[in-house]
């Protein structure tokens, strides 16, 4: 016999469904049946586990005072920090007044007795706490209602009120209400307001009144709010965003070992910006793009710029990773301490974004040998490392700055603060002071990783992949284009990009893999081939032509031609803050904005010296409005003049000094095939960048080139076809001939039709046209 208290008809959950207790063996075998007739046996030892685990369930059951069964379990318990609510409360007494009625001799139910038994109870200690006025009628509903002696738990005399569902309407305007809840999901664009007026339309086509169904939208709303769930949402927006919204986030990424894993991310910067120190022409606020080591918490490198997240951004910051920063011993000689964050990262995380996306961005790292990933959308654990260094930076540095933006534009006119009108630093004096913040920030105890960044970073550091020719970072990163070369050198977004030398070389090496139908028939014609380039949007001083006619395949740069227009002339405008900033060239979209500029303004742009003239009158231009008009009116003023702003790594010469020593990732080796004269260019030693490594030099394969036989068909096919387009071209004109004879020929007819009414007309020969006999059709076929 088993030891449980167990009678016929208990009712239990189990993980296949509920189940009622039917009746125990003589080997001691617990049956239970389902309403199906399934039967489930279980041993005393497994019943008892599955209670224990949680898997099964015991569900109380007691009769209401009509006589129907009511569940126990069917209310829930409170939920965390409901203990003193005031339906807690509610229920508590309750559930003390009922106990203390099961336990008193000879209770009554009469109004009045259970009147004098509450009264009975006014000042004992137990009801302090609970405090809920109790009158007779309650009591009564509870006695009755709320389970039976020795099993009345506190979940029971909670109240359903507005926890159950109530029928009001009838069945065709349930029925409508469902058809409205299943129309609002069922396309993007429709709202609440949508679904009510499809749901009137269908209460007017059935013919009920509007007293019979809800008047206002209420109703609605809370029906369709009540079905909100993953499947709802994917059929109304979509599965991603279904997903996003009711899927749990996985954990964030991590790494071990320094450069095995950097996040790249960008964002606004707290802070505006002015144009120079002496006009304080404010520019806005710069974007901030940072790459982080995952492991360590180092920073590798940074972008702060006006140019809107782009390409630009990715690539100048991966640049800048891959880059010792010895420079800051020269650029910035009153920073205490050094910055090592630097390497070839062998995976880099990357937001979703369309600019991580490109082909140019794709290219540049498989040459790198780097490999990208991407985070989910909109999912911003993965790069919680970026988001708290944003954070650190915004606290430390750019909400003390002038200028900073401390709060929301709210906030901040309620207390009269005007980051435009305070900003009094410049670009290149808060690139200083970024430097600055990192070097100290990597000397911080860091709690993410529970040490210091910087010391971190020298105990794992065993080793870093890095590329011999620091260089190539120029020739690879960059967006791709495919452009024409000719003698007069490549004509590439309205500018020429021309050096008699190089352009000569370049020639001489493509032409023989050139196609013969793009090259001129003359003899004396310019040879022409199609190259691959690679462009830096931010830079228009050069390109750089990827010339695969020689072993090993090379990166050239071609010069632009307007060096005037691009570099500006030496003293072409007052020096700003010389000491932290440079001259750099001006950019493909600055250039082009000049273009359109002088062709609206009707000034001449030819020649170099026409070119600048214009650039210089644009900037005079942008200059004068950016200070005066609202900000949202002077985007492209703003961006320009920020864009003439050298960067510390861009300045217009070499940033290092005659005496300064040579690092080792400095030197290069080249060899060079002997010659006559003993000047044979030299021809870089192969390094360790894939591009230069490359034999398909990213080329389509042409294919298998035909056969003599499918060469001669192709021959008959091409004459069989125009000379049935030279039949069909003479039948058709030989119709039209046809026409126009018949058509002379009844004209002719209906006009000697009326002759003839006046007078007899002579007799003369027959002609074709005359002779009834004659069919016209076959006089003109020829037959006869």
């Amino acid at each position: 016999m088993t030891t449980l208290n167990l009678k016929p008809g208990d009712i239990f959950d189990f993980p296949e469904g509920r189940f009622r207790f039917l009746e125990e063996w003589e080997d001691e075998t617990l049956w239970f049946i389902k309403n199906t007739g399934a039967r489930l046996p279980l041993s005393e030892t497994q019943l008892v586990d599955l209670l224990g685990s949680g898997e099964a369930k015991k569900i109380d059951i007691f009769k209401r005072s009509d006589g129907r069964p009511k569940s126990v379990n069917d209310l829930g318990e409170l939920a965390p920090g409901e203990e003193f609510s005031p339906e807690a409360i509610r229920a508590r007494t309750l559930q003390f007044f009922v106990r203390q009625w099961d336990d008193a001799k000879c209770p009554t139910l009469g109004r009045k007795g259970l009147k004098d038994f509450i009264r009975g109870f006014k000042h004992d200690d137990r009801l302090k706490l609970l405090n809920h006025a109790v009158n007779p009628t309650a009591l009564y509903n509870a006695i009755v209602n709320c389970g039976v002696p020795g099993n009345r738990p506190l979940r029971v005399f909670r109240s359903l009120r507005g926890k159950t569902e109530r029928k009001r309407f009838g069945k065709a305007v349930e029925e409508g209400l469902d058809q409205a809840v299943d129309f609002y999901w069922s396309l993007r664009p429709r709202t609440y307001t949508d679904a009510y007026g499809f749901f009137r339309d269908l209460m007017q086509k059935a013919g009920v009144s509007e007293s019979e169904f809800p008047r206002r939208m209420e109703t609605l709303r809370r029906r369709i709010n009540r079905t909100i769930n993953q499947e709802n949402w994917a059929r109304k927006y979509s599965r991603r965003e279904a997903t996003l919204k009711f899927e749990g986030v996985k954990d964030s990424l991590s790494a071990e070992e320094p450069l095995e894993l950097v996040i790249m991310d960008h964002t606004v910067i707290d802070t505006f910006v002015v144009f120079d120190n002496e006009f304080l022409l404010p520019l806005g606020r710069p974007t901030l793009t940072v790459a982080i080591d995952v492991a360590t918490r180092m920073i590798l490198g940074y972008l702060l710029s006006f140019e809107p997240a782009s390409l630009h951004s990715v690539l100048t910051t991966l640049k800048r990773v891959n880059r010792n920063k010895y420079y800051m011993a020269k650029l910035f000689p009153d920073i205490e301490g050094t910055w090592d964050g630097w390497g070839l990262p062998k995976t880099l995380l990357v937001d979703s974004a369309w600019e991580f996306k490109s082909r140019s961005l794709q290219d540049a790292l498989r040459d790198l040998g780097t490999e990208i990933i991407w985070s989910p959308v909109r999912t911003p654990q993965y790069k919680a490392v970026g988001e708290r260094f944003f954070k650190n930076l915004n606290d430390r540095l750019f909400h003390k700055l002038p200028g900073g933006v401390p709060a929301g534009p709210t906030e901040m006119r309620l207390i009269d603060v005007k980051p435009r009108e305070d900003a009094v630093i410049s670009l290149g004096s808060l690139d200083e002071i970024i430097h600055e913040a990192i070097v100290g920030y990597h000397d911080e105890f860091h709690t993410g990783i529970d040490d210091i960044p910087a010391e971190v970073w020298k105990r794992r550091l065993k080793s870093r992949d890095v590329i011999s020719d620091i260089n190539a970072l120029d020739h690879l990163l960059g967006r791709m284009a495919r452009v024409r070369l000719t003698r007069r050198g490549i004509r590439f977004k309205h500018m020429d990009f021309h050096d008699q030398q190089k352009t000569s070389k370049l020639l001489d090496d493509l032409s023989r893999n050139a196609k013969r139908r793009d090259q001129s028939s003359s003899p004396v014609g310019s040879a022409r081939c199609w190259v691959t380039i690679k462009w830096d949007p931010i830079d228009a001083s050069c390109i750089q032509v990827w010339n695969d006619g020689v072993k090993p395949p090379r990166f050239v740069t071609l010069p632009n031609r307007d060096r005037q227009f691009v570099m500006m002339p030496p003293g072409a405008h007052r020096q700003r803050d010389a000491k932290s900033e440079f001259t750099r060239p001006i950019s493909f979209w600055n250039a082009e904005k000049v273009r359109i500029f002088a062709k609206e303004a009707g000034i001449p742009f030819k020649t170099d010296q026409q070119k600048w003239v214009a650039r210089n009158k644009l900037r005079q231009k942008w200059e004068r409005i950016a200070g005066i008009l609202p900000m949202r009116d002077t985007k492209e003023a703003i961006r320009g003049l920020a864009q003439s702003q050298g960067m510390f790594d861009r300045p217009a010469g070499s940033t290092a000094s005659d005496d300064a020593p040579i690092a080792a990732s400095e030197v290069l080796f080249a060899t060079a095939e002997p010659t006559v004269n003993g000047y044979g260019e030299a021809t870089l030693v192969p390094q360790q960048v894939a591009a230069f490594e490359r034999e398909e030099d990213e080329r389509r394969a042409k294919g298998k080139s035909p056969s003599e036989e499918q060469k001669k068909k192709r021959a008959r096919t091409m004459r069989d076809k125009k000379k049935a387009e030279a039949e069909a071209h003479a039948a058709a004109a030989t119709e039209n001939a046809k026409e126009r004879a018949r058509e002379a020929a009844s004209q002719k007819a209906a006009n000697s039709a009326r002759k003839a009414k006046d007078k007899p007309a002579p007799k003369k020969a027959a002609g074709p046209k005359d002779d009834p006999d004659i069919d016209l059709d076959t006089f003109l076929d020829g037959d006869k």
